[in-house]
């Protein structure tokens, strides 16, 4: 599988089954800035995130899950909600930290996959009440918990992450309702979808928030597949103040 630089130019073609090719995307990929917040979907032409069975995995193809993949690797942390737990396959990165976002600490169902690589690591955010359910529902797993109150800020909540496991990258999974939480706070949205989109929106989906933001689209790729892989950043200067 190869992706396809498509801009900026000049057009250029990378191999994702050798190592200078998967090291090139790696570079071009890399975080913007000291801190970020980026958040990566796969989208439909409509903007939608889920498939008619409730999850990503019919909207999943081509080069995108090799990318999340390398994406995952330059990140310092991947943040990901409960819900998608309990909807779709979510491995345990092998070298990232994991982070799960749930108020409620019902994990029960969850469909959270581990490898066996020595860099898995699992963080659970949530109030501390939740402890004993979270480690029933997680039973076989190493999880640290991340204590969190019920009305915290994504200000608060990204400035906990960041003391608790030392990160300045962070990357955002989904699903929705964690992508709209944390917002106002992202600094780069990386979008995929299967066929140009039905808006004007340069991939950005219609409902996502803040439309007002100095999104500049810094990249555009396309694969094998043809899926398109667009890639928006704050501009210098516009970017929100990173929590720490």
């Amino acid at each position: 599988m190869n992706l396809y630089r498509v801009f900026p130019q000049p057009p250029a073609a990378f191999s994702l089954t050798d190592t200078d090719g998967i090291s090139e995307v790696r570079s071009a990929y890399s975080p913007v800035g000291t801190d970020s917040v980026r958040t990566i979907m796969v989208t439909s032409p409509l903007g939608e995130t889920l498939d008619s069975a409730g999850s990503s995995t019919a909207l999943s193809l081509g080069a995108d899950r090799r990318l999340l993949g390398i994406v995952r690797e330059g990140s310092d942390a991947v943040i990901v909600g409960a819900s998608t737990l309990r909807a779709e396959p979510v491995p345990l990165p092998r070298t990232t930290p994991l982070v799960v976002l749930t108020r409620s600490g019902d994990l029960h169902g969850h469909q959270l996959v581990s490898r066996g690589a020595e860099g898995e690591r699992l963080v659970v955010a949530t109030p501390q009440r939740n402890a004993d359910r979270v480690r029933d529902a997680l039973e076989g797993f190493t999880v640290e918990l991340l204590d969190i109150g019920d009305d915290i800020s994504a200000e608060a909540l990204v400035g906990n992450i960041r003391s608790h496991l030392g990160a300045d990258h962070l990357l955002v999974e989904g699903g929705r309702t964690t992508w709209e939480y944390l917002a106002p706070l992202t600094t780069e949205l990386l979008i995929a979808t299967a066929a140009p989109p039905l808006n004007s929106r340069q991939g950005i989906p219609p409902w996502w928030p803040v439309p007002e933001r100095p999104w500049d689209m810094a990249s555009l790729f396309t694969d094998d597949a043809r899926m398109l892989y667009y890639r928006h950043v704050i501009p210098e200067g516009g970017a929100p103040s990173p929590a720490r």
